[in-house]
């Protein structure tokens, strides 16, 4: 499933990170954000995201729409389509604001298909989003544009 995952997100282009512990994580976190030249970020409020954040050095924007990064964990990942699954109690504009979205991925968060996402959490909270990849729209004289409605750069550090 991870190869398959890694294979879907990357084909629409995602940027895939395979990683075999927290600290590899935080190391690769840090790696990314250097890369990205980042110089504020938001987050969502969950437990993984709290575990990487020692590796983040750089304020909080105090705008979030300000932010260059955008770090969250998901509420499953789907790897038929190389699909994030985001809820509502874990705060989006984290991965809908910034023009570069983080998202970290457990491996048991790992699903095989839409449907089994679907059965494995009817329990989700006000809001389901699913992001696929980096933003895209062809909406104005159908010319593919990036990153218009959401982000452009869309990492994901994916620990087993």
């Amino acid at each position: 499933l991870v190869s398959e995952f890694k294979l879907e997100h990357e084909t629409i282009g995602g940027k895939f990170h395979l990683v075999q512990t927290m600290e590899e994580m935080r190391v690769t976190l840090k790696s990314i954000l250097v890369e990205l030249a980042a110089k504020s970020f938001i987050c969502s409020t969950d437990s993984i995201v709290d575990e990487v954040l020692s590796a983040v050095n750089m304020p909080l924007a105090e705008n979030p729409a300000d932010a260059d990064v955008g770090i969250t964990g998901v509420r499953c990942a789907i790897a038929q389509t190389g699909t994030l699954v985001l809820t509502s109690d874990v705060g989006r504009k984290a991965s809908l604001l910034p023009m570069n979205h983080i998202a970290l991925v457990r491996a048991e968060q790992l699903v095989p298909t839409m449907a089994e996402a679907f059965e494995e959490h009817m329990d989700i909270p006000t809001a389901w989003v699913q992001a696929t990849g980096p933003s895209r729209t062809a909406d104005i004289e159908q010319t593919l544009e990036i990153g218009v409605h959401g982000p452009g750069v869309v990492h994901v550090i994916f620990i087993q």
